[in-house]
């Protein structure tokens, strides 16, 4: 009996707290003018208008500024006469991501700012989604067929599982992007002026904390126990992988195929494979932590040219068109990865012949020599 009220309680409280939880996604949440989606809000601040609109002139041309990883952001047009500026963005939303499948889409929207005394007025609005059913072929989805009340609502109940993803994520990153907003505006310090959330420019971002202060956190990035990270490693790493070593002065990037995850020495681990020809050989022993990063097919252009080029030659991060950040132990990955393993380095040892039982499995792989192998201890994982 007791057991029963027990299961009764938790089942109640369970439903309670999901209620509580998506009840900001629920009726109301989507609003529509004319019969189109537009999402708008007023940021309060202490600015003349003069002020606030140089300030968000400067905070989109940071974060708006076209790249090769979103070809399709720009500035639309900025006047200072009308203290207004357009911006057309877009946003990669990642519904669910597992080692065998990535249910993402791509949103685009126009951006509009307006500036007045003290007050920031936002719009967003002509919001579509490429969702793509296949790796070439996208579906264009428009925000009005897909995340309104009338569409998406199941009633005032629940949301529509077809739609979910794409109502909830659109609301989230709208939130988001005001916070965002809010924050640059009313921040005196123009550093605190990069987005977490939006794509960016390569312009490298540290997050290293002040000396003697210990972070435990990175921008865009959540963080889980190395026994959460999602999926089959064999498989990931037959996807987009990075490994960037060295030190301050000197880093490298290179793709990676070779390596698994384990526990030594009661550590959670990575290990690796590096070919002796490789530069990057040099920048592993040279540094004492690295990252393992792993990416969508979004960049796969970015990963051709990291695993074609090499670093003697060519400064391949920035070549790269990737987005350099910091981990907090001072490891270099990139703002574009899905998953980001950060590492300290327990042992490199190059493989030695007399170590190979198999000699006939090596075959071709040892034609430049014997892999060296690199034991890392998983310091931190995170995922987006």
């Amino acid at each position: 009996m007791n057991k029963c009220l027990i299961l009764i309680l938790f089942t109640f409280i369970s439903t309670l707290v999901n209620a509580q939880t998506d009840e900001k996604y629920m009726k109301g949440a989507v609003p529509e003018e004319d019969g189109r989606v537009v999402f708008s809000k007023t940021v309060e601040t202490s600015l003349p208008a003069a002020d606030v609109y140089q300030k968000m002139n400067d905070w989109a041309s940071q974060n708006y500024t076209q790249t090769e990883a979103n070809p399709k952001q720009r500035i639309l047009f900025n006047s200072p006469e009308q203290r207004s500026i357009a911006c057309q963005g877009e946003k990669e939303l990642v519904f669910n991501k597992s080692v065998f499948n990535m249910d993402k889409t791509t949103m685009n929207y126009q951006l509009i700012i307006t500036a007045t005394d003290r007050q920031c007025k936002i719009a967003i609005r002509n919001i579509s989604y490429d969702y793509f059913d296949t790796k070439t072929n996208p579906i264009v989805l428009k925000a009005e067929e897909t995340i309104t009340d009338k569409v998406a609502l199941r009633g005032n109940k629940s949301i529509y599982k077809a739609y979910k993803g794409f109502r909830t994520h659109t609301i989230d990153f709208v939130n988001d992007l005001y916070a965002e907003i809010s924050g640059y505006l009313n921040s005196s310090e123009k550093e605190n002026s990069t987005s977490d959330i939006l794509p960016k420019a390569s312009t490298e971002i540290s997050v290293v904390p002040a000396e003697g202060v210990v972070s435990t956190e990175m921008p865009g990035f959540r963080k889980i126990d190395a026994d959460k990270i999602p999926g089959n490693y064999v498989k990931l790493l037959n996807e987009w992988t990075l490994i960037t070593s060295g030190t301050k002065d000197e880093t490298n990037v290179m793709t990676a195929s070779w390596g698994g995850l384990g526990v030594f020495w009661g550590k959670p681990v990575a290990f690796c494979f590096l070919n002796p020809t490789r530069y990057s050989i040099k920048t592993m022993d040279a540094g004492d932590v690295y990252t393992i990063s792993f990416y969508t097919e979004t960049y796969k252009t970015n990963m051709e040219y990291c695993g074609q080029v090499s670093g003697r030659n060519v400064d391949k991060i920035k070549g790269s068109g990737l987005t350099p950040i910091k981990t907090p132990s001072g490891a270099s990955a990139f703002a574009e990865a899905w998953l980001i393993l950060e590492c300290k380095k327990l042992i490199a040892q190059p493989i030695q012949p007399d170590a190979v039982v198999d000699k006939e499995a090596s075959g071709k792989w040892a034609k430049d020599g014997y892999h060296k192998m690199y034991v890392g201890e998983i310091l931190n994982v995170w995922v987006k």
